[in-house]
């Protein structure tokens, strides 16, 4: 009966699901049921009779042994489980024989009360921003019953928080259809609801736990919808600002001047606007030939307006202004640190600005030797290479030049390569100097003085007819540029509304009053002006454009030499 009682006791401990070991009172292992095998990873047969320090280390029961008193709902780590242990000493006949200690994994239930933590917190959380936001909001299980409601929204809707939470949607909200979006999980965006006679704007979202819907969020996004008015005429406003800043951004990088900016209805002038329109049909390179200001980059812009590229950008680059080592950067860009002081993620040149526009380089002439060798092979590629770059960028972009240099006595003196010069020599333009176009002169001091009243808000000043014979008489060296100038002169130094000769400049008056004895067209002195022109230009071609040497071959005094020259429009840019 008792090896009876000892099996039946037996299987009890094995069947229990929470650890047992007992020990005597040297430590010794006794008892060790299934679940502690399973706990511990040992089997019962190869620790009974053993000392429990060798099994579990840090064992409390033989803290038990030692004290004598019990100790309950303690955690142990054992390897990667948590449990928890009770454990009691043993006694007979009030001798301390042993002790006994009982232990269950709650690993998942220390989980799992993580999780309830963060959970609640997460649901405080909720409660807070809904009940101090001052947001609209509402919560619906899936049978529309109200769960989570802040506390402004209550209150509009004559209620409190405690009173709606447990109803059902309908019984707090007016109009609302919060339990038709948690029945039907369709979203319902920007919808007009009325409630207590105020239009309301609202969205309600279905929520979902996978494909399952399990409620809907509501919330009030214009509580008004004068709200929703005001949003909307901001919106318009912003609107207006984009564009405006867009029209802004290609004015700067478009072109600015169109054919009809072109002043001027002389034979002289519409021919070079003809050819100028024709041109601007196509996508050929075309060259800008004339003195210095008489309006080749007023062409440029023209043609490019003209041109199918015309959504494109417009891009100048002066090429006498660039210094020559910053050349290179300025047309082909670098990339970052590819020289001291290179702007951080590199910079693009003109010709990637340009692509999909216009380029339009202007006093080519003056490109340095090196550069047009790269200009050239940039325009033959269709590709640039950016300064310590090592990748080539396509390009494509339509090429305007302009140079008020003899570009074929370059080429003869070695100055402008000869392969460059037939590939920009495309469609080349003669834009005349103002001295060729005297029918045109009122016109365009008629339109700059209109320019100038529009800038100061001034009244438009009138021109005299003394003045404008004055004008006339003028070769005008420094072109449509230099007009300008005496015009905004004679207009800063005018009281009155007329321009009067005095108003000028005591130089062009001198030069008036000398023309008025010499050249009249079709005389001999205009015949003799035309040969002493040319005589000037023959003698500074032979002298490479030195003028010493020049003034020497025509045995005349150098200053007259520069005097003439000034007279007939003659420059000579400085040497390379």
């Amino acid at each position: 009966m008792r090896e009876q009682d000892g099996t039946y006791l037996g299987l009890v401990l094995d069947s229990m699901a929470s650890g047992v070991i007992a020990i005597d009172r040297e430590g010794t292992i006794l008892v060790f049921n299934e679940a502690a095998e399973r706990l511990l990873g040992v089997e019962k047969e190869q620790v009974l009779g053993r000392n429990l320090l060798s099994v579990v280390p840090n064992a409390g029961l033989m803290n038990v042994l030692r004290t004598g008193e019990p100790e309950q709902g303690r955690p142990q780590r054992i390897g990667d489980l948590t449990v928890i242990t009770s454990r009691s000493p043993v006694f007979r006949h009030g001798e301390l024989i042993g002790a006994v200690s009982l232990f269950q994994d709650v690993t998942e239930m220390e989980k799992m009360s993580r999780e309830l933590d963060s959970t609640r917190a997460l649901v405080r959380t909720l409660e807070e921003v809904l009940s101090g936001a001052g947001e609209w909001m509402v919560v619906v299980d899936g049978n529309g019953i109200v769960t989570m409601i802040s506390e402004e929204y209550a209150k509009f809707n004559g209620t409190t928080v405690a009173e709606a939470v447990g109803k059902h949607v309908t019984d707090v909200v007016e109009n609302t259809r919060m339990h038709i979006v948690a029945r039907t999980g369709v979203a319902e965006i920007g919808e007009r609801q009325k409630i207590h006679g105020r239009a309301l704007i609202v969205n309600r979202i279905p929520l979902k736990d996978g494909e399952r819907v399990i409620g809907a969020y509501g919330r009030v996004v214009f509580k008004t919808v004068g709200q929703l008015r005001e949003l909307a005429s901001k919106m318009d406003l912003l609107e207006s600002k984009v564009k405006y800043y867009e029209e802004e951004l290609t004015n700067l990088r478009g072109a600015r001047h169109t054919f009809a900016s072109i002043v001027g209805t002389g034979a002289a002038i519409a021919a070079a606007k003809e050819e100028a329109e024709r041109a601007s049909r196509t996508d050929s390179t075309v060259l800008l030939r004339g003195e210095t200001g008489t309006g080749k980059e007023l062409f440029a812009h023209a043609i490019h307006e003209a041109g199918p590229r015309r959504a494109g950008p417009f891009i100048k680059l002066n090429c006498a202004a660039v210094p020559a080592d910053l050349f290179e950067s300025e047309l082909f860009g670098y990339e970052e640190g590819a020289f001291t002081g290179a702007r951080k993620g590199g910079k693009p040149g003109k010709f990637e600005l340009a692509a999909g526009g216009s380029l339009f380089l202007d006093e080519i002439g003056d490109m340095p030797l090196p550069m047009q060798a790269k200009l050239l092979r940039t325009l033959q590629e269709r590709e640039v290479d950016r300064l310590g770059g090592t990748v080539s960028r396509r390009v494509d972009l339509r090429l305007i030049a302009a140079t008020s240099r003899n570009l074929e006595e370059l080429v003869g003196r070695g100055a402008f390569r000869a392969d460059l010069y037939y590939r920009v020599n495309v469609i080349p333009i003669r834009i005349p100097p103002l001295r060729e176009r005297p029918e045109d002169l009122r016109a365009i001091a008629e339109s700059f003085l209109a320019l100038l009243s529009a800038d100061t808000g001034e009244p438009k000043k009138r021109l005299s007819g003394e003045l404008l014979e004055i004008l006339r008489a003028h070769p005008w060296p420094g072109n449509v540029r230099e007009l300008q100038n005496v015009l905004e002169r004679a207009v800063a130094m005018s009281p009155g509304e007329a321009l009067l000769p005095e108003h000028a400049p005591a130089l062009l008056l001198r030069s008036a009053h000398g023309a008025r004895k010499e050249v009249i067209p079709g005389t001999l002195a205009s015949a003799k002006a035309e040969a002493e022109r040319a005589a000037i230009l023959s003698a500074l071609a032979a002298s490479g454009g030195n003028r010493t040497k020049a003034a020497g071959m025509l045995r005349i005094h150098r200053v007259k030499l520069y005097e003439k020259m000034k007279r007939y429009g003659i420059t000579i840019p400085p040497s390379r």
